[in-house]
């Protein structure tokens, strides 16, 4: 598998940290609750430097499909329990999560891929398990709409993405019964954090 982000990786927090500030890693934390009770399974959390400051609390599965990114994440989660895998997530009978963060990973696949997606996180959740979602929602302002474009742009170039815009989640997830039990707003709505179960 080809790794698009190689290039990427050395200063991917360095340049998400300049246009965003702080913004990112509190909507990808801030719906965290008793992470040490939990069993989790994060898909697509690059390098893992977000989650670095309770690593220690972290017990379950990382999935990444860029290898560069997952050796980063290896080290910066080091004193973690999560054990990492390169590829694609895919369910297994004997594997059931509490909750599954998909923090920046659905803005990068097509609607029948993140439904796909779905279809496997279901066969994963405990009964009463949750998804985290986190990610960049329609933007609320010119200058947002223009970051946005540029982001979309960047990326179908420089990582070789599909989406030529962004997906509206909140439909994906109520076509297939999921609903949504909380939700947390940044940059003025265009970033939003929210918590799904079926």
């Amino acid at each position: 598998m080809k790794d698009h982000y190689s290039f990427l990786t050395p200063f991917y927090n360095s340049l998400t940290k300049l246009v965003f500030g702080d913004q990112l890693m509190h909507a990808k934390t801030c719906l965290a609750k008793k992470v040490s009770e939990k069993k989790i399974l994060i898909i697509g959390g690059g390098n893992g430097l977000d989650y670095q400051v309770f690593q220690d609390q972290l017990t379950g599965e990382y999935w990444e499909i860029s290898s560069s990114m997952l050796q980063k994440a290896k080290i910066n989660l080091e004193e973690s329990s999560l054990s990492f895998h390169l590829g694609f997530f895919h369910a297994e009978k004997e594997r059931l999560f509490d909750e599954v963060w998909l923090h920046f990973v659905l803005d990068t696949m097509l609607d029948e891929e993140i439904e796909s997606l779905l279809g496997e996180i279901r066969k994963s959740l405990k009964p009463e398990g949750t998804i985290y979602l986190a990610d960049f929602f329609a933007p609320k302002n010119a200058l947002q709409r223009v970051v946005n474009q540029t982001m979309i742009t960047f990326f179908r170039i420089a990582t070789n993405h599909k989406r030529a815009n962004l997906p509206n989640y909140e439909e994906i997830l109520l076509g297939q019964n999921w609903v949504k039990n909380s939700e947390k707003e940044f940059l003025k709505g265009w970033v939003k954090a929210q918590v799904w179960r079926l």
